[in-house]
């Protein structure tokens, strides 16, 4: 590799919210290393709303995925004249702006057929880790000995949006008490395959307010109303429907007001475990090797683990889910009540 340092780079993770998140680690490492360089973030809205220019990332740059915009991102990238482009999305598009970039290092995924876009291949670690760990241990590819000790997203939530989350839950609620904690759900997920059924979160809810006597904030994206509703109306009294959200730093301001969050594997958990909070996640066909924080105490998950297909990384299942349908309620909270309460949770 050209041992010229880099004096601008460009990151490219366009979307989805998770992914977003978990490759701000890797950017963070790209920092450390190289403290005096321009660090570009070429991402699509609304993922963008997670980012803000600061000490790791230079400028946050909105990518326009329609025709026109690809085209002027192409002359734009062009001009900018990088001398790094370091693609974690790997997609054809994404393998030709790295390429048409003229960048004199251009690295992306191994694995892709377009990998010949590339100057240096990212290969995957022989075993499973946390995703935003493999993405800074993929730096090594260009000669780089990253930090691997700091491998957690962070997100800091603006006072405008924990004003929002305060008011919005005072007017939900009547404000949230310390002896009665806000815990909240969110039983979406672009994927069939994780997403655990509603009446199963709702005889949670009703589990975990009978015995520990919390309120239930369920909340849900585009699409996933009625999914969330059948959730609130199955528990009843003390669970409510999150309020719609302008923007994901709102999202994050709601999250961020509870105590846990009991997830399927989706793109609100990550947040909430960036702000802090503590989740416990339902794992079907996706691996909790890749997708959770390397922090048991704070960040368990739950699955059933005797089944043979656990984790088959699926998006249709031929087994009639029962990764998803036969994990009892029982044992979630169970899992959910210690991590309110502090106790290590076990999977069944």
């Amino acid at each position: 590799m050209d041992a010229q340092r880099p004096e601008k780079i460009l990151v490219l993770m366009l979307r989805r919210i998770g992914d977003v998140l978990l490759t701000t680690p890797a950017v963070k490492a790209l920092r450390k290393a190289f403290p005096e360089a321009v660090i570009d973030f070429l991402v699509e809205p609304p993922a963008d709303q997670l980012l803000r220019a600061g000490p790791d990332i230079s400028s946050v740059l909105r990518y326009d995925p329609s025709l026109a915009g690809s085209l002027r991102w192409i002359l734009q990238i062009r001009r900018a004249r990088y001398d790094w482009v370091v693609d974690f999305l790997g997609t054809p598009r994404t393998a030709l702006l790295s390429f048409l970039s003229r960048a004199r290092v251009r690295a992306g995924p191994a694995q892709v057929a377009h990998r010949w876009a590339y100057t240096h291949l990212l290969r995957q670690p022989p075993s499973a880790c946390y995703n935003a760990l493999e993405k800074i241990r993929l730096l090594g590819a260009l000669g780089l000995s990253p930090d691997e000790s700091d491998c957690l997203p962070e997100l800091h939530v603006p006072e405008a949006s924990q004003r929002f989350a305060r008011d919005a839950l005072a007017a939900t609620f009547g404000g949230v008490e310390r002896a009665q904690p806000l815990v909240g759900f969110v039983p979406g997920s672009r994927r069939p395959t994780r997403r655990w059924p509603p009446g199963h979160y709702a005889e949670l809810g009703r589990l975990l307010r009978g015995r520990q006597g919390v309120k239930i904030l369920v909340f849900w994206g585009p699409g996933e109303r009625e999914r969330a509703s059948q959730v609130v109306s199955g528990i009843g009294a003390g669970a409510a429907l999150s309020p719609p959200v302008a923007n994901l730093m709102d999202l994050a301001g709601l999250l961020s007001a509870c105590r846990i969050v009991v997830s399927n594997c989706n793109g609100p958990k990550h947040i909430a475990a960036a702000c802090g909070v503590k989740t416990l996640t339902i794992h079907g066909s996706s691996d909790p090797a890749c997708w959770n924080p390397p922090d048991p105490s704070r960040h368990p998950f739950i699955r059933l683990e005797k089944l043979q297909c656990i984790g088959c990384r699926l998006n249709r299942c031929p087994y009639g889910m029962e990764c998803m349908n036969n994990l009892s309620p029982q044992a979630v909270s169970t899992a959910a009540e210690n991590l309110l309460l502090g106790a290590p949770a076990r999977c069944p």
